[in-house]
């Protein structure tokens, strides 16, 4: 997660690289929407600690987590509480991973987070390859968990498993210093981790037209394929603007 200095542009190529970049306005969009995103990712956490955890400390951790899981999210988030009978324990991880996997990865993709200081980059890079690789692979299981069609299912498991392909090769980009690739591949990954957002975003606003029993099936796709669609179109436009012997940008 290593990042190197941009070359000299020529005055034509350096508007072509100022216009390509997010306006500071959409950072913030970004970073607000993450940010009760990852609100609602956590939302179990109080009333677990405070019916489950702490009142069952004295029986042992063990017992504490287990009802901290049950009591949060029986409290805090009762529309998934369905699925503690078969994936309790993978459900509050993926919530607690996912969550702040939605909080963080948009300040790690930020110009204005690194600026100065490029060690922080790297150093919440690398703290986020376990964080998203968790909150990816725990999502299948609650997919297929889901009562919804299969279809529907399948786009949430599809969803979560290109998040883990873009970490993988933002990761493999950089270990082989193909730095211009990482940064795509980031962006990618970025894209896809704000699917949760979309989704989220989507919901209510559908629900002004359709039924939930109608909206919610679809938005296994649609909050993510749109998005990973408008990094490809990114990336092509990279590919037509960027100098073949260009370095990447920080």
């Amino acid at each position: 997660m290593s990042e190197t200095s941009e070359p000299a542009l020529g005055p034509r190529q350096t508007t072509r690289q100022t216009t390509r970049q997010m306006p500071r306005w959409g950072w913030y969009a970004f970073l607000f929407f993450s940010f009760l995103s990852a609100l609602s990712a956590f939302k179990f956490v109080p009333p677990g600690l405070i019916y489950g955890f702490f009142p069952n400390l004295s029986d042992g951790i063990g017992v504490a987590s287990y009802q901290f899981m049950v009591e949060g999210i029986t409290r805090g988030a009762d529309h998934v509480a369905y699925h503690i009978e078969n994936v309790g324990v993978i459900l509050a991880v993926h919530m607690i991973t996912g969550g702040l996997a939605i909080l963080l990865v948009p300040i790690q993709v930020s110009r204005m987070w690194r600026r100065g200081d490029r060690r922080k980059h790297v150093y919440l890079g690398w703290l986020l390859v376990p964080i998203v690789a968790i909150a990816a692979l725990t999502t299948p299981p609650i997919s297929f968990n889901m009562n919804e069609p299969f279809w529907s299912e399948l786009g949430f498991a599809m969803g979560s498993i290109a998040w883990f392909c873009a970490l993988v090769m933002g990761i493999w980009s950089i270990k082989t210093k193909q730095f211009e690739r990482h940064r795509r591949w980031m962006v990618m990954m970025a894209a896809l981790s704000f699917g949760a957002v979309s989704f989220r975003l989507q919901l209510p606003i559908l629900r002004l037209f359709w039924d939930m029993d109608v909206v919610f099936p679809y938005l296994g796709w649609t909050c993510w394929v749109p998005n990973v669609l408008v990094v490809a179109w990114w990336w092509h436009r990279q590919v037509r603007v960027t100098p073949t012997s260009a370095h990447p940008a920080e």
